[in-house]
């Protein structure tokens, strides 16, 4: 079945008022912690793909988003780059749908509007975008969080686990129109971004997935029974990156700055509405600001 530029399964699923979820990549999914939040809640609960990009090409650029090439009984297979979605009955008055959506090289207008009409389609009640950025929390603080919701109640929630509103300006992902046009629709929606260390260049940070599983788990009332075991495993990966911090001098001085400026803002987050606020990135050294640079571009970084 076709709806606007995606293939989906036909005849389609009955879904009573589906939240959406989506995880944007690479925008927003640093450290896979979108990626594997999300795939620790299709397994819970048992996710079904229900369709895909029916022609991926006209919105990606092959070149940057790789085809795979992989052998299944000894046959080449090559699979293209695709937004996926798949879906899941919940337990409660609502089902889900999950979209590993990659962000659009091309025709970012046609995207965004395929995604509406996919919405409208399948009844969605709530689009949910979660994932995690580079921020400024130490590895050797409790990561902090940044979201909105137009639902009052569920604003009001996260407010209360100090998820905190962001006043961001600058460049953004087009992606961003489709949560301004479901919003027109009286869909209401939800962002939750988890902000990591930026010098922690995880490929799979699982303190990043736990932290932001734990700050869903009380919206949906998810009981998720490997939670222990993420956060254990993200234990073991933040003690590790303390290990190797202390072997950099420039990597303790980062790390004492952010600690400096996390621990001031802890005294003094909230506004005059009560509601916890995004706070101004802390002021680094040139050095260390180079530092940051040579680690964005892959480089080690000569000054000391």
């Amino acid at each position: 079945m076709r709806v606007g530029a995606f293939e989906l399964t036909d005849p389609l699923p009955r879904l009573r008022d589906p939240h959406l979820f989506t995880i944007l990549q690479p925008w927003i999914d640093v450290g896979s912690v979108g990626t594997l939040a999300l795939a620790t809640l299709e397994k819970e609960f048992g996710a079904e793909e229900l369709g895909k990009l029916a022609r991926p090409s006209n919105f990606y650029d092959f070149t940057r988003y790789r085809p795979m090439l992989n052998r299944r009984d000894g046959e080449r297979i090559v699979e293209p780059p695709n937004t996926v979605i798949r879906y899941a009955k919940g337990e409660g008055e609502s089902d889900f749908l999950f979209m590993h959506l990659l962000e659009p090289h091309a025709n970012g207008e046609d995207f965004v509007d395929s995604l509406i009409e996919l919405a409208d389609t399948l009844g969605v009640a709530r689009y949910c975008q979660i994932g995690a950025m580079y921020g400024s929390t130490p590895h050797t603080r409790p990561l902090v969080a940044s979201g909105q919701s137009t639902d009052a109640d569920v604003q009001g929630m996260l407010a209360s686990q100090g998820v905190r509103t962001s006043n961001y300006e600058g460049p953004t992902s087009i992606m961003a129109l489709a949560t301004q046009e479901l919003t027109k629709r009286n869909i209401t929606t939800m962002s939750v971004l988890v902000q990591l260390p930026p010098y922690a260049r995880l490929e799979e940070d699982h303190r990043g997935q736990e932290r932001l599983l734990r700050l869903l788990s009380p919206i949906y009332r998810f009981s998720l029974g490997e939670l222990d075991s993420i956060e254990r495993h993200g234990d073991r990966q933040y003690q590790e990156i303390d290990r190797m911090a202390q072997m950099d001098p420039r990597v303790q001085s980062l790390v004492k700055q952010l600690e400096e400026s996390y621990d001031s803002e802890q005294s003094d987050v909230k506004t005059d509405t009560g509601a916890p606020s995004e706070p101004e990135p802390p002021q680094l050294s040139a050095d260390l600001e180079r530092f940051l640079r040579d680690l964005e571009s892959g480089e080690e970084g000569t000054s000391a």
